[in-house]
């Protein structure tokens, strides 16, 4: 169980790298986000809320809700810092190319492949998440052809992460985030 709450912290922070939405995108009023993690035992649920306040300050505020027995969830520490440190250089996935994909969705074609660093992406469709209208597609690793990676981009709401992101490794589903409440102000 310890391995399985380390790789969903490193799972977890490296999808809160690929912020999708500036914090200056969001409007005045509270803008709240929920995300279901499924991969690591019962699902997670993560709530992110973002409040546009007067005179362009913003509130934030990020929740995670994580479930297991006493001993599973008293090897976290303070943010699971000491597993994390120790987890470096285990298997993780490198998702820094999407980056490149956050900031150019506007320009994407459904239909289309797009050459990465690091691998290729297939825009599938277009669709909603939880009211969100998205790009839907598919990211493959050029270094792991085993492993596919659903990914959607929203296109008009501000949406802080992504509102999908699933790893499939050789069909199998092994981790997967998506947007299950968007509420607007």
């Amino acid at each position: 169980m310890r391995r399985t709450l380390v790789f969903f912290l490193l799972a977890v922070l490296s999808v809160l790298s690929l912020a999708q939405a500036e914090i200056r995108d969001f409007p005045q009023g509270k803008t709240e986000m929920v995300w279901v993690l499924t991969g690591f035992g019962p699902a997670q649920e993560l709530r992110l809320a973002v409040e546009g306040l007067p005179e362009g300050r913003f509130r934030v505020s990020l929740g995670l809700s994580l479930e297991g027995t006493a001993s599973e969830l008293s090897a976290l520490g303070f943010f699971g810092a000491p597993l994390l440190v120790q987890a470096m250089g285990s298997q993780t996935l490198d998702l820094s190319a999407l980056s490149v994909l956050v900031r150019r969705r506007e320009a994407l074609a459904v239909g289309e492949r797009y050459a990465l660093p690091g691998g290729e992406f297939f825009v599938r469709e277009k669709g909603e998440i939880a009211g969100v209208l998205c790009l839907i597609g598919e990211f493959r690793p050029a270094d792991r052809p085993e492993t596919l990676i659903d990914v959607a981009l929203s296109l008009g709401d501000p949406v802080y992460f992504l509102p999908l992101l699933r790893v499939r490794e050789r069909g199998r589903t092994t981790f997967e985030m998506v947007l299950v409440e968007y509420r607007r102000p």
